[in-house]
Parts: structure tokens; C-alpha cells; sequence
């Protein structure tokens, strides 16, 4: 008759004999010497003990294993957020402008790492129009809105036209393109209706 059972340690994986003494925790057996805190070794047979993903850890190590909240600095017990490589508590994760919980909703980061609700950011980052002095955000659809560069001046491409006769001007630089004139931006017929008017 054998004194061996099938069962084999949770930790050491060597099997474990009817006659000794054993533990049954996280779904396995251990022999007593082998159920320790994982991170400093103290035994923890009969102590109360955490799992976290399946390791058994004393409360100082598993209070020590905690992540701390980047905007508060105190530790996350409960649910976590993670984000732009950082933790939050929920709570926590606000936006720097208008203070309100970001939650699951989408955000954007500043240029210092700040977060921001996409209203906010918007406001604080998005270029203004030239033409129609609204900011050029992206389209209710959640594709970017085309921001066309002339001048010095950002433009929506709706907005992008001759300052004489309100033709749209293509943002290549081709033929239908902006053809400036005494910082004036301007098609081609323009351009040249004005420049043969001057001469």
C-alpha cells in the first residue's frame, strides 16, 4: 500500500504524502512549509494572507506590492485606472481644467502629461479658423478634420477660399491651390486679374 497521494505542491510541485500535514489555499495544496509569502518568505500557514494573480503574499509585502496614484500619491486598493503609463484611483482621474471624473470616456494628454477631457483639450490646443474663427476639431464622426496651413493662418478646408471670389482653393500646391498675393490668399484667375489690374 503507498503512502503517496497524486497530489502534488502548489509550489514545490514534489508530490505530497497522505501523512503530513497540508494546506489547501488558492485552489491548491501546499505542503505547511511551503505555503509562504512569496516576497519575504515567513510562513503562512494559519496567518491571514492576500492573493494577488494567484500569489500568496503576506499584508506588508502585498501592501508594499500596491501601485500608488499618480495625482493623490496615496495606494490604489480598490479599482485602478491606467493611462499614458500611469495609475489613478477613479476619483482621481480628472480633468486638469474642468475638475470632472474622466472615467472611460476618451481624454487627451497635454504637453506636460496633464490630462484633459476632449472639450478642454480642445479648446486649449485646437487650432482656430481664420476664416470662421471656430476651432478645428474633429467631426462628429470621430474622423480629424482637415486643417489646411497658409500663411501663417489655419483654415478648415470648408473655409480654405479665395479672398475674392470664394472659390474653395485645394491645399495642394497645384493649380487650383492658393496662389497668395500681398498676403491675400487668392486662386489663380484672381491672382491674375489682380496682378494685370496693377500693371
Amino acid at each position: 500500500m503507498t503512502t503517496e497521494s497524486k497530489d502534488l505542491c502548489g509550489f514545490c510541485r514534489k508530490p505530497m504524502a497522505l501523512s503530513e500535514p497540508a494546506i489547501e489555499a488558492l485552489n491548491r495544496i501546499y505542503h505547511e512549509g511551503c505555503f509562504q509569502c512569496r516576497s519575504c518568505h515567513i510562513p503562512l500557514a494559519g496567518k491571514q494572507y492576500y492573493n494577488k494573480a494567484g500569489i500568496p503574499l503576506c499584508e506588508g509585502c502585498y501592501q508594499a506590492s500596491l501601485e500608488l496614484c499618480w495625482t493623490c500619491g496615496e495606494i490604489i486598493t480598490d479599482q485602478i485606472i491606467r493611462a499614458i503609463e500611469r495609475t489613478y484611483h477613479p476619483s482621481c482621474f480628472t480633468c486638469t481644467t474642468c475638475k470632472q471624473q474622466i472615467g472611460a470616456q476618451a481624454f487627451a494628454q497635454g504637453e506636460v502629461g496633464e490630462v484633459y477631457c476632449l472639450q478642454d483639450y480642445y479648446r486649449k490646443y485646437a487650432p482656430k479658423c481664420s476664416a470662421c474663427d471656430q476651432l478645428i476639431i474633429p467631426k462628429e464622426d470621430g474622423t480629424d478634420s482637415y486643417t489646411v496651413e497658409c500663411l501663417g493662418h489655419s483654415y478648415h478646408e470648408n473655409c480654405y477660399r479665395c479672398e475674392v471670389c470664394g472659390i474653395q482653393l485645394s491645399p495642394e500646391p497645384n493649380e487650383h491651390g492658393c496662389h497668395p498675393l500681398e498676403g491675400k490668399m487668392l486662386c489663380k484667375a484672381c491672382h491674375v486679374n489682380l496682378v494685370s489690374g496693377q500693371q
